[in-house]
């Protein structure tokens, strides 16, 4: 019998997919063209939308930024513009990636929660899978084992049969996604949750901390690990999302 492989369209994927290539394009300003305070402002159709940015000085406008262009050859956005009233209307990167971060939150649990069950029964995980091509995917994988692609993944949410403590292949997964500008990943089972999204840049120390993360989750360090719960964050920039209270 052949597996599950369904594409999935919604607003928040399209918005996943945008916002990557956005920051991408704002990285592009601040370091080659002296980008203060950028802000970016997205009109039109959401799933496509018109891109405009400005930022509070700039040595000299771009005639073309690199990241958005790749996001119009993946037709996920359609035009650019530098724009003053950017300035006065658009808001920082990182306030558009929460407000994108809470839909996607909501929308993908909302999604797999009926796979849970399936998941319970059977042991077979789901994966609800965004690519940096707009594209989004539910895939039937096998019993207690669905694979992330390493590159191109932006999000990634899979079925637990029985917990949502994330293994730490799943850190490992995660850890590339948020490498290659990706904004998150985790768990959902029937009773609960386990998401790690950014909420800022992923640096290097943020690397280091998901790395002490996944040895306390490999070697089940429960004081830790409640000790991350407790403070809801992995690092300075990896919020942890969960209906965890206690790991016992």
């Amino acid at each position: 019998m052949s597996k599950q492989f369904i594409e999935v369209t919604d607003k928040w994927i399209s918005l996943i997919t945008v916002f990557y290539y956005v920051e991408g394009a704002l990285y592009e300003l601040i370091e080659d063209y002296g980008c203060v305070d950028p802000k970016v402002r997205l009109e039109g159709s959401s799933s496509t939308p018109v891109v405009e940015y400005c930022c509070e000085e700039i040595t000299e406008e771009p005639d073309e930024l690199i990241s958005i262009e790749e996001g119009k050859e993946n037709n996920v956005i359609t035009s650019y513009r530098y724009c003053d009233d950017a300035c006065k209307e658009g808001e920082g990167l990182y306030s558009l990636l929460n407000k994108i971060v809470n839909q996607t939150l909501v929308k993908s649990i909302e999604l797999l929660t009926p796979y849970t069950y399936l998941t319970s029964q059977s042991g077979v995980e789901y994966l609800l899978i965004v690519l940096n091509n707009g594209k989004g995917y539910l895939i039937e994988g096998e019993e207690n084992k669905v694979a992330v692609p390493i590159s191109r993944a932006l999000f990634s949410l899979h079925t637990h049969p029985n917990n949502c403590l994330l293994s730490p292949h799943d850190v490992r997964a995660l850890s590339n996604t948020l490498m290659f500008r990706g904004i998150g990943g985790g768990v959902v089972s029937r009773d609960c949750y386990m998401i790690l999204v950014r909420s800022g840049p992923f640096t290097e120390e943020d690397l280091i901390d998901l790395i002490k993360f996944r040895n306390s989750l490999r070697k089940m360090r429960v004081d830790d690990l409640n000790d991350y719960l407790r403070k809801g964050f992995v690092g300075a920039n990896l919020r942890i999302y969960t209906n965890y209270l206690h790991i016992y």
